[in-house]
């Protein structure tokens, strides 16, 4: 029984921080389905949408991710998972009412800001909560909010948009946000303050910083974070209105569709890699970044396909395995990330490589596509999303050569870790 492996409590976080990926990835997805009706209401360029989605967004998740996760580190992963959710609902929610780019530009910068927090406070708890041969998979069940809260914000974004507005699908999605948020607030456990040695005083984050990126399994991991968030924000973004562009589908007939199939795939990539890799990371602590190496490998061959293929059921089916194998580095990434450092730096570890991924990936990808369709439009007319989409597939190959190398690396740099703190380890997990 599942009961016996999590324990009650255990089995209570899960689900409550399962809930808080789906929104926080609900929350961010939900404007790409709605690209085209923003764009054409508020009268914006593909390249200013690019920059709402993606430098305005992810600049701001990037600095803010890291004052966030000290809070997390140092007080409560706690309080920072619910008042941080209960402000991007709220913030979700004012996006509906935006007049013009700057006003959807503040709003969706105020969504980034609290959604920078949940992520690596996240990963504080379940590192805190769990011992360490279950969190690839303990991360990679709560992780299937991602694909979970994709495949939500297309299709209700898609149906909103189709019965009523693009504003009316920004109202309804903010508030259940707010009622989530006072379950993490009640139900989430507080594993407790990190206790170190000799009441020794918390790393200083430069000192925390120079340690990370000493290794060179955490600096392989950070490149590869960043070239796959770029292919992946880019191609997040754009194929919803490559496939409306395209194949002259509606918002709603996307969102379903495309909704429905990277759902699944998204779903299945996740557990899937989450178990093999603690499976055979288990055997040769290698394969916790061999086997996200391999699916960016394959997530290259399916964008390519994606892109190039004829015929609507083929490119959404290769989206689909393009969502699945992108989503394949997460637990394991984030899990080998944990193992790398002592309790009290859990967050900012996981900060700190957000902030590289998130600095790159949503302020490059989408405005790199956005930028070169609009420059080529002139010549090949609506055929320059899907020219500019090509990039994707070049930079999901090049993540791969980083995965491979930070997994050659890793077992080097494990017993150079930092050691843990006093704790209780998986203290809830048996409870």
């Amino acid at each position: 029984m599942i009961t016996n492996v999590f324990g009650r409590r255990g089995l209570l976080a899960i689900f409550v921080l399962l809930l808080i990926n789906t929104l926080n990835v609900l929350d961010r997805v939900l404007p790409f389905v709605l690209v085209d009706a923003i764009r054409k209401d508020l009268r914006l360029t593909d390249s200013e949408i690019g920059l709402m989605t993606g430098v305005g967004f992810g600049l701001i998740y990037a600095v803010a991710a890291l004052p966030l996760a000290r809070v997390a580190d140092r007080h409560s992963a706690r309080v920072v998972l619910s008042l941080t959710l209960a402000f991007w609902s709220l913030m979700t929610a004012l996006s509906g009412f935006a007049q013009n780019f700057m006003h959807l530009l503040l709003a969706r910068g105020g969504v980034a800001a609290a959604e920078a927090g949940s992520a690596p406070a996240g990963h504080a708890l379940v590192a805190r909560a769990f011992p360490a041969e279950r969190r690839a998979l303990v991360l990679a069940i709560v992780s299937l909010g991602f694909p979970l809260g994709s495949m939500l914000g297309l299709m209700l974004g898609g149906w909103i948009a189709d019965v009523a507005n693009w504003r009316a699908a920004f109202f309804f999605v903010g508030a259940p946000g707010l009622l989530v948020a006072l379950m993490a607030w009640f139900l989430l456990p507080e594993p407790g303050k990190v206790v170190l040695a000799d009441n020794a005083e918390p790393a200083p984050f430069w000192d925390t910083l120079k340690f990370l990126f000493g290794r060179r399994s955490y600096r392989h991991m950070a490149m590869a974070g960043s070239l796959y968030t770029i292919a992946g924000f880019g191609i997040t973004v754009w194929s919803p209105a490559f496939l409306m562009r395209t194949y002259h589908m509606t918002a709603g007939e996307v969102g379903m569709q495309l909704g429905l199939a990277t759902g699944i795939g998204g779903l299945i990539g996740l557990f899937a890699s989450g178990w093999i890799s603690d499976w055979l990371g288990g055997r040769d602590i290698r394969w916790r970044q061999w086997v996200p190496a391999i699916a960016m490998a394959l997530g290259a061959v399916s964008a390519f396909a994606a892109i190039s293929v004829p015929g609507v059921g083929l490119a959404i089916l290769f989206l689909a395995f393009v969502q699945g194998l992108g989503y394949a580095y997460l637990a394991p990434t984030f899990a080998a990330v944990q193992s790398l450092v002592a309790d009290d730096a859990r967050a900012t570890a996981s900060a700190v490589l957000l902030f590289c991924m998130n600095l790159l990936g949503p302020t490059i990808g989408p405005f790199l596509v956005g930028s070169i369709s609009d420059r080529m439009a002139p010549s090949v007319g609506e055929l320059s999303l899907q020219y500019a989409l090509l990039v994707v597939p070049v930079l999901f190959a090049w993540a791969a050569l980083h995965f491979a190398l930070a997994g050659r690396a890793l077992p080097g740099d494990m017993p150079r870790a930092q050691p843990a703190a006093n704790r209780d380890d998986g203290e809830i997990a048996h409870a």
